[in-house]
């Protein structure tokens, strides 16, 4: 036997001799998320429901955000899980006019590309995986704040980054269902912090100071909610200033016991999570979208919007003293 045939023989051996896993590993779905920002409750609540539909569905899933609200960092991530080969990158965008050539390059090499809990609805981005519909939340969070304060009165907002254009949507919402439905209520502020609850008190103590008779405080984002609610407690507001906004249960929970926020609207985190992943997973393996679906492992089904290309996983959910106990996310 020759020295090269030797060597062939060899390494022809090692390759038989690879354990099945290491093959089948390869062959494995591997499916990404890339949250606005790492480590917040909501965010873990998403990957835990990513982990669990992964899990039942035999893929990889990887979850990785950037550690504060920042775009160019999120683009970087995203140009990574690219790089990597993944077959499906969900992301929710930060920036959708810095991400939009990245998602055609992505789409162009093959990679399916979904926007999942924020959208980037100008983008190539395959399809939106929506908590819920922007219009609903933003109706049902002035909705609420009116059912408690009266339909006249004023109002600040406080939201994140002005790019994402999730929160963009929501506050015209607001905006909207106060000019059509509730005229004597007067918006009297509009705020964008830097994704801390820091800025979000700051900002919220300001409005309290310019406008002593506000009626409410509306936070955009988990981040902003924390930061909003102890404006109102170190003000000594409870009960003539309402805080409110879109954040999860255990973030609200200290704040709806103290009466600083009566109530937070959000849907389940985890459900979202496991949409997605399996959203991925069923594209990936040729899977069509269409009407209302059975999705197992979520308790009630999903509706496809095909205008936008939305697989809505249902309305939001209001969290008050009643019910705040029954969630864990």
């Amino acid at each position: 036997m020759t020295y090269r045939t030797l060597l062939m023989a060899t390494a022809l051996g090692a390759m038989l001799a690879m354990p099945a896993t290491t093959a089948s590993a390869q062959d494995e779905t591997r499916i990404a998320f890339i949250p606005q920002i790492a480590g917040i409750p909501y965010y873990v609540a998403m990957r835990e429901g990513g982990d669990r539909a992964a899990e039942e569905l035999g893929v990889t899933y990887v979850q990785e955000g950037p550690t504060s609200t920042n775009a160019a960092d999120q683009l970087r991530i995203f140009e990574s899980f690219v790089n990597q080969g993944f077959d499906v990158i969900a992301i929710s965008p930060l920036d959708e006019e810095s991400l939009r050539p990245a998602i055609t390059e992505a789409i162009e090499a093959g990679i399916i590309v979904l926007t999942s809990d924020a959208d980037a609805p100008n983008s190539d981005r395959q399809y939106f995986v929506a908590q819920a519909l922007d219009q609903d939340l933003g109706y049902t969070l002035l909705d609420e704040a009116v059912d408690r304060v009266g339909d006249s009165g004023k109002i600040a907002i406080v939201s994140d980054a002005p790019t994402i254009q999730s929160m963009q949507n929501w506050i015209a919402a607001i905006q909207e269902r106060a000019e059509s439905t509730y005229p004597n209520i007067e918006i009297v502020s509009v705020d964008h912090t830097d994704g801390t609850a820091a800025r979000a008190y700051q900002f919220a103590t300001d409005a309290m100071t310019r406008n002593p008779d506000l009626l409410a405080v509306l936070g955009m984002a988990s981040t902003t909610c924390p930061g909003i609610a102890q404006a109102v407690e170190a003000a000594d507001a409870i009960g003539s200033v309402l805080s409110a906004g879109y954040c999860s249960p255990n973030t609200a929970r200290a704040y709806i016991e103290s009466g600083a926020m009566p109530y937070s609207v959000l849907w389940n985190p985890a459900d979202l999570g496991y949409l997605t992943v399996w959203v991925g997973d069923h594209l990936v393996n040729g899977g069509s979208i269409e009407g209302t679906m059975e999705i197992p492992g979520l308790a009630d089904p999903i509706t496809y919007l095909p205008d936008d290309d939305i697989i809505l996983l249902g309305p939001p959910t209001v969290f008050t003293i009643d019910n705040v106990n029954d969630f864990d996310f």
